[in-house]
């Protein structure tokens, strides 16, 4: 599976080779991407609509329009940029995971709130059936509150419902898929611990056993073996025995 980010080919390597996984978590947000940006189209769609429509006795747009919109604009922000960051900007190197689990932690938790506010207030829950009467009518008006809020006579609660709703769905996916790559990367910030910690080991003992760091003990090693190399000294020596 690739990803057809316009990467070189050193950068896609490197990614390939830091993180064998990155492809399927790269594809997890641009998703995510896609689900903020439509979450973030029904949501001001829907609260633009209960402001023309309605009165709000806290005023428009109060603080639990914002909270709905603040966990999509944080994922429709975040994974673009980390995604272009690290493809264009380090090619291909990675960061350190760590930064993964603060972001997506703080996305997903803010998804739990506003998954409540825009379910707990939703226009939805004020539909109810379009009664008509024995003429086949439809009353709407004070004189009428069993049709108060029936589609006939408030089409618009049930526009701005349906758009709650798919706000909703969309909030409850970034939810999964942004707590889906929080496992992913607090098992990545382990791993990346675990091997931080195994280099550091290494490095001591090379230090106590040889007296000197890595680098120098490897800049004094013999070169590695060559067959090529070999092949070509021996037909040099060949030449010259020949010739002597």
């Amino acid at each position: 599976m690739i990803v057809t980010f316009p990467a070189s080919a050193e950068a896609r390597r490197r990614l390939s080779e830091e993180d064998p996984k990155w492809p399927i978590k790269a594809w997890l947000r641009i998703i995510c991407a896609a689900f903020a940006f439509l979450a973030m189209l029904m949501l001001a769609i829907s609260v633009s609509l209960t402001n023309q429509r309605f009165i709000n006795e806290d005023g428009p747009g109060d603080w639990t329009d914002g909270m709905g919109l603040a966990p999509v604009i944080l994922s429709l922000l975040f994974n673009p940029l980390i995604l272009a960051f690290i493809v264009r900007y380090r090619q291909g190197k990675v960061i350190h995971p760590g930064w993964y689990v603060g972001a997506d932690l703080i996305i997903w938790a803010l998804c739990v709130p506003a998954i409540v506010l825009v379910v707990g207030d939703g226009w939805f829950w004020y539909w109810q059936p379009t009664l008509e009467d024995e003429n086949g009518f439809v009353e709407c008006g004070f004189l009428a509150p069993w049709n108060t809020w029936a589609k006939a006579c408030e089409p618009v609660i049930y526009t701005i419902g349906g758009m709650e709703i798919a706000a909703s769905v969309f909030l409850f996916m970034l939810l999964f898929i942004h707590f889906a790559l929080f496992i992913m990367a607090c098992k990545d910030t382990k791993r990346w611990r675990a091997a931080k910690k195994r280099a550091k080991v290494e490095r001591h003992n090379i230090e106590l056993q040889y007296h000197r760091s890595p680098e120098e003990h490897m800049a004094q090693q013999p070169p590695a073996y060559s067959p090529q190399v070999d092949r070509q000294a021996a037909e040099d020596a060949d030449g010259a025995v020949k010739y002597s």
